[in-house]
């Protein structure tokens, strides 16, 4: 698999523009550069892409979302996650997704940035050891949420963690209010918590609820 034309999805200004630069001096060719969901979309319906380097957190959604909708149009695509949020939730998402490489934005080195894109490159997977840890961590705890949540009760953790109400939760996803309650009960039963404020503690420790998404709650 040859890997030549790059899009980058980062919001940070500095840090989009360094990988920019090591890319290009790596021999690669940036077809775009993207700060949000939106602009990362556009540039994949103009560019033909091999790769993209892509933040977890942007300004308007996940990364995680436009990996998603990505990889669904363009399956030979490779997608390379950076980011500083590589706690539980968003490692087994990522595992799940089809990404095929993650690295911790703040211990990343050119090196190892290098590894990753000549493994991508070669048809190989690439996650960082401390990826590879949490992973396993998930798969051998007999009672992780990765064993005994379904993906819909997972998406509507995020939605208790960031403290919603069961009647806008409702509403938001064309649900009853009934319906809503008995899946926060359920949940609660499988996480072994006993309140409302518990399950948003336990969500922010397992990362299903990140500091950016609360701060843009706040």
């Amino acid at each position: 698999m040859k890997i030549k034309n790059v899009l980058v999805v980062e919001d940070e200004r500095m840090f989009r523009e360094f990988l920019v630069g090591w890319l290009r001096r790596e021999g690669l060719t940036v077809v775009g550069e993207a700060g949000s969901v939106a602009e990362a979309r556009g540039v994949s319906e103009r560019e033909e892409l091999d790769l993209v380097v892509l933040d977890l957190d942007l300004p308007d959604g996940e990364g995680i979302g436009y990996a998603e909708w990505l990889l669904e149009r363009r399956a030979m695509v490779c997608v390379l996650v950076l980011t500083a949020h590589a706690g539980r939730y968003p490692v087994a998402k990522l595992k799940r997704s089809g990404v095929m490489g993650v690295l911790d934005k703040g211990e990343t080195s050119g090196t190892e940035l290098r590894r990753a894109v000549q493994a991508m490159a070669e048809g190989r997977t690439y996650y960082s050891e401390r990826v590879e840890r949490t992973f396993r961590e998930l798969v051998r705890e007999t009672g992780s949420f990765y064993r005994t949540l379904s993906p819909r009760e997972e998406e509507l953790v995020k939605l208790f963690g960031l403290g919603h109400s069961n009647e806008a939760i409702a509403a938001q996803l064309g649900l009853s209010v009934a319906t809503v309650q008995g899946h926060r009960r359920n949940v609660m039963g499988k996480v072994r918590v006993n309140s409302t404020p518990e399950l948003i503690i336990w969500a922010i420790r397992n990362g299903f609820v990140r500091g950016p998404q609360i701060r843009r709650l706040a």
